[in-house]
């Protein structure tokens, strides 16, 4: 489980008040959970266009693209993580920080907001409504 308060405070002072020379003023999101099942935190931070840092299995596995939207990481590996928090600062300080903010953030507006959630659901709905065998029912988001 889950880390000692002052484990987790030394990481959260490193992220929110960042290292000199690897910082910038929107700082980096990190989730230290060793289980996270969604992640609503997650693209909260994404939608802000801040580097995040995540659990590399569960629910953030399935939407946070590696080195893409954010940095996936072994969270129960100390090492890994820090690793991973510092190359969240150097994305934030870094030329790319604007390309990578506008890529996390397209991806949480194409598939996570209100609007995305119910074309999605309409469709998981239509399905069921239009399957001939009420037992084998297939629901499917495409």
């Amino acid at each position: 489980g889950h880390r000692g308060n002052d484990t987790v405070t030394r990481w959260l002072a490193a992220v929110r008040y960042g290292r000199p020379g690897l910082t910038a003023p929107g700082g980096a999101y990190a989730c230290a959970s060793i289980k996270e099942e969604f992640g609503v935190a997650l693209l909260e931070a994404m939608s802000m266009g801040l580097p995040v840092v995540a659990p590399a299995s569960g629910g953030p596995a399935t939407y946070v693209e590696d080195g893409v939207t954010g940095l996936l990481v072994d969270t129960a590996d100390a090492h890994a993580l820090g690793t991973g928090i510092a190359r969240a600062l150097d994305i934030a300080a870094g030329s790319g920080a604007d390309a990578a903010a506008d890529r996390a953030r397209d991806m949480v507006a194409r598939t996570f907001t209100i609007q995305a959630m119910a074309g999605t659901l309409s469709r998981v709905y239509r399905d069921v409504a239009a399957a001939d065998d009420r037992t084998l029912w297939e629901l499917s988001a495409s």
